[in-house]
C-alpha cells in the first residue's frame, strides 16, 4: 500500500498528518474508544481526508471519526465515504440577563483536572467522555477559556464546566456533575456561571452541543434560555 500522507508522531499518540500544504491532527477519540479522531487544520478536501484515513489505518486505527459537523460542512467528509455515527443538538443563548448561580462556583486550577476527569467518566457514557487530551483541547479551543468548579462537601469536586470565548461568541464546551450530586441544581449553577463569565468577557451569545437523546440536559438548557438551532451536528465515521 502506498501511503500518500506523511505522519509526524507515533500512533496511538497525538499525530500530525501532512500532504503538501494540507494538514490535519489526529488522536484516539478517548481512552475508552480507540478509534481515531481526525481534525482538519488547513486545506483538506475529500482526497486528503481519504488519504488520512488510509494512513491512520496503516498506523493501526480501526476507524476514523470526524469532529461534530453541521450538514453544511460535511460534503468533503461524505465524499470521502464517511457516514453519520452520532447526532448532537446545537443550542444557543443570547447573553442578556443571566440569573446568579444557586451554588458557590469558583475558578478551577490545573490541580482540579484529575478530579474533573473522574467526574466526566462517571457522568458520561464511554463514547462521549473526555480523556486528558480531549479536556486539554476543549480548554485550548478558544483564545480565552475558564474552568468553573463546584466543590463537594468532602473537599473534592461536585461538578465542573469548561467555557471559552472567541471574539463575540462563547462556547460552553463541557458541563459535568458527579452522579451522586446530580439533581441538586449544580449543573444549572455551572451553566449560569459560564454564561455570566462569557458576558463579562464580551460575548453576545453562548453556544453548546449535547446528545440529541439527552433529554434532561436539553430541558435544563432550554429552561436557562437556550434555543435549539435548526441544523444539528453529526459525528461521522469512515465507512
Amino acid at each position: 500500500m502506498t501511503i500518500k500522507v506523511h505522519i509526524e508522531g507515533n500512533w496511538p499518540g497525538q499525530v500530525t498528518l501532512r500532504r503538501g500544504w494540507a494538514r490535519a491532527e489526529s488522536r484516539p477519540w478517548n481512552d475508552a474508544v480507540p478509534m481515531a479522531h481526525l481534525r482538519l487544520v488547513r486545506g483538506g478536501g475529500s482526497s486528503f481526508i481519504a488519504d488520512c484515513v488510509e494512513a491512520l489505518a496503516e498506523a493501526g486505527a480501526t476507524a476514523v471519526l470526524s469532529p461534530p459537523l453541521p450538514r453544511s460542512a460535511q460534503k468533503s467528509w461524505r465524499d470521502a465515504e464517511f457516514q453519520p455515527h452520532a447526532a448532537l443538538a446545537l443550542m444557543r443563548r443570547r447573553l442578556g440577563q443571566v440569573p446568579p448561580p444557586g451554588h458557590i462556583v469558583i475558578e478551577g486550577t490545573e490541580a482540579d483536572r484529575a478530579e474533573a476527569l473522574r467526574i466526566d467518566a462517571a457522568a458520561f457514557e464511554q463514547f462521549w467522555r473526555f480523556d486528558a487530551s480531549a479536556f486539554a483541547e476543549a480548554v485550548a479551543a478558544t483564545p480565552r477559556s475558564v474552568i468553573h468548579v463546584v466543590k463537594a462537601p468532602d473537599g473534592g469536586l461536585a461538578g465542573f464546566a469548561v467555557t471559552g470565548v472567541g471574539s463575540t461568541l462563547a462556547y460552553l464546551q463541557r458541563v459535568a456533575v458527579d452522579p451522586k450530586y446530580q439533581g441538586a441544581g449544580i449543573g444549572r449553577s455551572l451553566v449560569r456561571s459560564s454564561a455570566r463569565w462569557a458576558k463579562k468577557e464580551g460575548a453576545g451569545a453562548i453556544m453548546l452541543n449535547t446528545q440529541v437523546d439527552n433529554e434532561p440536559a436539553i430541558r435544563l438548557y432550554e429552561s436557562e434560555g437556550f434555543d435549539t438551532l435548526d441544523e444539528p451536528l453529526e459525528v461521522l465515521i469512515s465507512a
